[in-house]
């Protein structure tokens, strides 16, 4: 496994986990998280992902995130996902693509179906 896709896979193993400090060990202090379809900024900086994910984490007691097929390129790694726990009695069909740099996730494009 690559640098690049390591830290995805980290960051994937920490959401499963619902373990916001190891989650937030994945990306770079400066992280920026983005609707690809609107270009809306969503998570600005760890700060907000801690406080938009943990909130999550606490809420959602059976998040669970499957990777259905991942694309390694890079620096960047595409990771279609089917994400359960998320919404009641479904799953949400998503794509996100991470742009990693020195070993961490600096930003990431979603997308939900």
């Amino acid at each position: 496994m690559d640098i690049s896709e390591s830290a995805a896979q980290r960051q994937l193993d920490a959401y499963n986990a619902r373990d916001i400090d190891a989650f937030c060990e994945a990306y770079t202090p400066d992280v920026e998280l983005i609707n690809l379809l609107t270009g809306v900024v969503f998570c600005s900086g760890i700060d907000q992902m801690r406080e938009r994910y943990g909130e999550q984490f606490e809420r959602c007691r059976e998040l669970h995130c499957e990777i259905t097929k991942r694309i390694v390129c890079g620096n960047v790694v595409i990771d279609e996902e089917m994400v359960s726990g998320l919404v009641p009695g479904g799953r949400v069909h998503a794509t996100a693509i991470y742009e990693i740099r020195d070993g961490l996730i600096a930003r990431g494009w979603f997308v939900r179906e």
